[in-house]
């Protein structure tokens, strides 16, 4: 196994950048797209399974995260159009790392979820297979309608690179709040308590985000369910959709179960829901997640 700092420059000239975890015989390659006040590091141990499974794993850092920032600081800021940039960012990998002929597995969590929902419906053909994890689905489009329209409102009045304070107590304060009897703000990610002492300990996790970034993330999750791009999507490709079922994102089960209706509806021939009782929003990072990665792979290899 061989882990590097990789990095990919976008067409406007950014360098964004992140890790590969390699191997010599490589069965395919999976690409992650991470969640929020996150970055592709915390997801060594994830590389590391699919490693000793002889898959190649790519992770590049979202804007204003990980490996991309340079000053604490600048966590959680991002350019305008973040997230339609991004998706294009994610295929620019794809495109670099991906192996003639082997699969190539797209991996979302949380906002990375949303990522991939966009990506397979602008690049429909460059994937066999899409991971969409610890996600919503199509009954938080009104809501995200309304954020959106909310988010440029107080990104022009209060500067678009100023925490978002108010816009984060709507979002995860409502996450937090979901969970009764909580010890943390940030319980909600998982009921395994080292995994939410070590997120609220890392310098460059859950330190809050940008108004601009929540005004770019609404706009690009506002633009998900509109038809004449789901309709794009590739028919044949094979999509696996697992959430926790405290996960208050989903909903408890519910955005995920719509979305899954949705892309059957839509005829998409190979879709697979899986809700895992007694996990929050970090599945794969769960007390029992040896079980949760055991079923991506089969996933996988299916």
């Amino acid at each position: 196994m061989n882990k590097r700092l990789i990095s990919i420059k976008t067409v406007n000239n950014d360098v964004l950048s992140g890790f590969a975890w390699e191997v010599n015989q490589p069965k395919g390659c999976i690409f992650i797209a991470t969640g929020m006040e996150e970055y592709a590091e915390r997801y060594d141990s994830f590389a590391n399974f699919f490693n000793e499974n002889n898959y190649n794993v790519y992770s590049i850092d979202y804007y204003g995260q990980g490996e991309n920032v340079q000053n604490l600081d600048e966590l959680g800021i991002v350019p305008k159009s973040a997230f339609s940039k991004f998706v294009r960012v994610l295929d620019d990998l794809v495109k670099k790392y991906a192996i003639k002929g082997l699969p190539v597995i797209i991996f979302g969590h949380s906002m990375g979820s949303f990522i991939v929902q966009d990506y397979i419906q602008r690049y429909a053909k460059h994937a066999n297979k899409a991971i969409i994890c610890g996600t919503d689905g199509p009954n938080s489009k009104f809501t995200y309608s309304i954020g959106y329209q909310l988010a440029r409102f107080i990104s022009k009045m209060r500067g678009e690179n100023k925490k978002g304070k108010f816009l984060r107590s709507l979002a995860i304060g409502a996450y937090a709040k979901s969970v009764k009897h909580r010890e943390t703000d940030c319980d909600w990610l998982s009921f395994d308590k080292g995994n939410v002492e070590r997120y609220i300990a890392d310098p460059k996790c859950g330190k809050g985000s940008s108004n601009g970034f929540y005004r770019e993330l609404l706009k690009g999750n506002h633009r998900l369910y509109k038809t004449k791009f789901l309709n794009k999507i590739n028919k044949d490709l094979q999509i696996f959709v697992p959430a926790g079922e405290f996960d208050p994102v989903g909903h408890k089960g519910k955005g995920p179960t719509k979305l899954v209706k949705l892309y059957k509806k839509l005829g998409i021939k190979d879709v697979t829901l899986k809700l895992y009782p007694n996990m929050r929003h970090e599945i794969h990072n769960e007390t029992n997640k040896e079980q949760v990665l055991k079923d991506f792979l089969e996933f996988i290899e299916k």
